[in-house]
């Protein structure tokens, strides 16, 4: 059986304190926007960094030079040549919508692509990852609290590669975007991209 475990990432935040914690306005989280997809020319999402009062109460001064990769949670924001590179892929199932950042000192970045994925993908194996058995309910699924992840063959032989090169883990509370190691250039960027990528042996 076919182990995937070192060919996928996870794309998380970097260990940055200074680094935006990305809020969502009130009318991007009236749109549904982390999965729904938008109409074409519709406005874009905005958001600010809603972390950034209680960071300065820390001492905490808020980067001013703002990263290719910002995270709402576990959702990916990401500036035009990211974009434009998973544009060319022509990834089924990901939809990528225009975003304004509103940054710490008021400056507005109009430069963003927010990346949404209706479907996630449950590809863990529930064999030999590590997790919690009882798991919370919402919306219709079950999410589990997952320690240790090791990939499901069984799911990821069935699915084409073009359809898993990037995508969201389902089945679990910590949605985090995946990505293949054919296409993990596109996120480590040629420096502090705002980025890590963790190897799914190393999570």
């Amino acid at each position: 059986m076919h182990n995937y475990d070192h060919e996928y990432f996870f794309v998380q935040k970097m260990d940055d304190d200074r680094l935006p914690s990305l809020t969502p306005d009130k009318n991007t989280v009236a749109r549904h926007y982390s999965f729904e997809p938008q109409p074409n020319g519709s406005a874009p999402f905005v958001f600010f960094d809603g972390g950034s009062d209680y960071a300065r109460k820390l001492g905490i001064v808020p980067r001013k030079d703002i990263p290719d990769i910002l995270f709402d949670g576990a959702d990916l924001v990401v500036r035009n040549h990211i974009r434009d590179a998973l544009v060319a892929l022509n990834l089924p199932g990901l939809h990528i919508h225009p975003a304004v950042f509103i940054d710490a000192y008021k400056n507005w970045h109009e430069d963003y692509w927010f990346l949404a994925f209706p479907e996630c993908l449950d590809c863990w194996d529930r064999e030999l990852s590590y997790f919690e058995q009882e798991p919370i309910r919402l919306g219709g699924f079950a999410l589990h609290s997952v320690y240790t992840y090791v990939l499901d063959a069984n799911v990821l032989d069935k699915t084409p590669l073009s359809q898993r090169m990037l995508f969201k883990m389902g089945g679990t509370q910590d949605p985090y975007i995946v990505c293949h190691e054919k296409i993990a250039a596109i996120f480590r960027g040629n420096g502090p991209s705002g980025a890590k990528l963790v190897n799914i042996p190393d999570h």
